[in-house]
């Protein structure tokens, strides 16, 4: 694994680390949680895309795959929150 590759996900690792344990150590409400997931999500795509575009290997099935697994990280923090609502 190149050096590069590492530091990637080691950013990325504390970007949703961190978002998660902001959630989970404060009492918001439900749409503030909503609101911190969803900034942790646009931060998590902009460094991954920013990355791949930095080494030119950005395709549209980068671009698909961060967008799905946002979504779907999205999807299920709303769906296993759904009684909050």
């Amino acid at each position: 694994m190149k050096r590069h590759h590492v530091n990637l996900y080691l950013i990325e690792f504390v970007i949703i680390g961190g978002g998660f344990a902001l959630l989970l150590s404060l009492s918001l409400p439900f749409y503030s949680q909503l609101l911190i997931i969803a900034l942790m999500l646009v931060l998590y795509s902009a460094v991954g895309l920013l990355h791949h575009k930095t080494h030119r290997n950005i395709t549209s099935k980068v671009v698909l795959e961060y967008t799905l697994v946002s979504v779907l990280i999205l999807t299920l923090f709303v769906f296993l929150n759904i009684a909050k609502l």
